[in-house]
């Protein structure tokens, strides 16, 4: 149910002054909320309130061409379907409403398509960003328009006539451009309920697989949501603690990207991968959160490093190859075929790629895969999302 249909709730409830309809409704205001801990997410806060719970989001989001950043925020009321329809008051009086569970569900981002998967309730998917899911039963879902296209993120804003024919409960919108919030105000306007989503926007990888959570309150898979993220985190920590026992080896994360360019990874969170995976980053930048985590670098300004590097990223789904073998040459890492790319989970087919999905929301798969290149001997497992590449092969 829509905000302005509680606002209207409240009104009836006001002129009716006593009866069933002053019995249906709650007056909900900010005041005895206590904390649900969460341990990583910087971006999300949850309170749970007698008979409801608020998530509070705010993010720092940018334009594409990575200017001056805006905070964005979001207040949300999560109130069960099967309670009284909750009023507004105080502060939480332009809060958006959810009613959970929620049962139909759009998403403009693979990663929110992912956390709905995560949980067992990717069939409530009412409409994604398009064609190109990782995981089958979304993507022919799409092909055969049960499943309807908004339009992806990184792509373009949200097709809202397509929003407004499928009338999902709620719409995850990953606001990933300063550029599509006007379409996200038009689309409150419209009467959509739509909740922005920054998991992707964490600084670290936990924080946002942690925001799993929130994805469990909305759907009513709050204690697989629980469970879920601390299978993850202590798998990590186990992760961190073996690798932390051996030397560091040294590496790089590179991929071509054509001519005289690389694409390396310098900072942030897949930075942290390597260094919790017991990797030396051979070619590391101090931390700046208004930096990407990745920098573009000319061949000469490689070559210092390269002869050190024991193993390598080098593979990626936006590589292409070098202009010259200069590099490669004078690499251990490429003379003792320790070359890995990062398209392990990939259907090219489908030009669908898994690292932009489901890595989001497992970070103990991602690390695992990290471990197992660089100290093969303590992770028995397959590779997931990492795969080994022969030299010259990038994808």
């Amino acid at each position: 149910m829509q905000r302005r249909s509680f606002l209207l709730a409240s009104a009836a409830s006001a002129l009716a002054g006593c009866g069933d309809d002053a019995r249906q409704t709650a007056s909900v205001d900010e005041g005895g909320g206590v904390p649900i801990p969460l341990r990583h997410a910087r971006y999300l806060r949850l309170e749970r309130h007698e008979g409801f719970v608020v998530a509070r989001l705010r993010a720092p989001v940018a334009d594409q061409s990575g200017g001056q950043a805006q905070e964005q925020t979001a207040v949300l009321v999560l109130a069960p379907k099967d309670g009284p329809a909750p009023v507004l008051v105080g502060r939480l009086q332009d809060a958006t409403v959810i009613r959970t569970p929620v049962t139909r569900i759009a998403a403009n981002a693979s990663s929110d398509e992912a956390f709905l998967g995560q949980l067992g309730v990717k069939e409530r998917l009412a409409a994604v960003g398009g064609r190109v899911s990782y995981d089958d039963d979304v993507r022919r879902g799409v092909m055969e328009g049960r499943i309807g296209q908004i339009g992806y993120n990184w792509h373009a804003p949200p097709n809202l006539d397509v929003l407004l024919a499928v009338r999902p409960d709620v719409f995850l919108m990953r606001l990933s451009d300063l550029a599509h919030t006007p379409v996200l105000d038009r689309a409150r306007r419209l009467g959509l309920t739509v909740a922005p989503t920054f998991a992707e926007d964490e600084p670290t990888y936990l924080g946002r697989a942690e925001w799993i959570r929130l994805h469990g309150l909305l759907t009513g898979r709050e204690a697989e949501a629980d469970r879920l993220f601390e299978q993850i985190e202590a798998r990590v920590t186990a992760l961190k603690g073996a690798a932390s026992q051996r030397p560091p080896v040294p590496m790089v994360w590179a991929y071509p990207a054509g001519g005289d360019r690389w694409v390396v990874t310098v900072r942030g969170a897949e930075q942290a991968y390597l260094a919790d995976a017991g990797g030396r980053n051979l070619l590391l930048r101090p931390e700046d959160a208004r930096k990407w985590s990745s920098e573009t670098l000319a061949t000469e300004q490689m070559l210092p490093v390269v002869d050190q590097a024991q193993v390598w990223i080098v593979g990626d789904l936006h590589a292409a190859p070098p202009r010259g073998a200069g590099v490669e040459r004078g690499s251990p890492a490429f003379r003792t075929g320790r070359l890995f790319a990062n398209t392990g989970r990939s259907n090219p087919a489908a030009n669908a790629y898994d690292w932009y999905q489901t890595a989001f929301v497992r970070p103990d798969w991602v690390l695992a895969d990290f471990v197992k290149a660089l100290h093969p001997d303590l992770v028995s497992e397959p590779f997931r999302f990492l795969k080994p590449v022969a030299q010259g092969t990038y994808k």
